[in-house]
């Protein structure tokens, strides 16, 4: 099955295997690992909040701090599989990825 990258909201991994996540929320195994998707994906539209994830940036809703240095991410999506959780070295690429949609 092809999906089209715009309507992926996520990009997971959970115990090693990678799970794509469409607009309607079903998921999908993957053969690449995120390493290979890292190069394979357009950076002005997905970005690595974690060593667990990609999100994409016509999905993202909303961020809240977290400690004063990580970030929580909210997707336009029902249900998330997990928290997203920008770490405190990531936060700063991440606010400035936000910030030039």
């Amino acid at each position: 099955m092809s999906l089209k990258t715009e309507n992926i909201p996520l990009i997971y991994t959970v115990d090693k295997v990678v799970y794509v996540l469409d607009e309607f929320e079903n998921k999908y195994i993957c053969e690449q690992n995120l390493q290979e998707l890292q190069a394979m994906l357009d950076e002005r539209m997905f970005f690595r909040a974690s060593r667990q994830c990609f999100i994409n940036i016509n999905y993202f809703r909303s961020f809240r701090s977290v400690d004063h240095v990580k970030l929580i991410v909210k997707l336009n999506i029902e249900k998330e599989p997990f928290p997203i959780i920008v770490s405190k070295i990531t936060a700063p690429r991440f606010k400035k990825w936000i910030s030039e949609i």
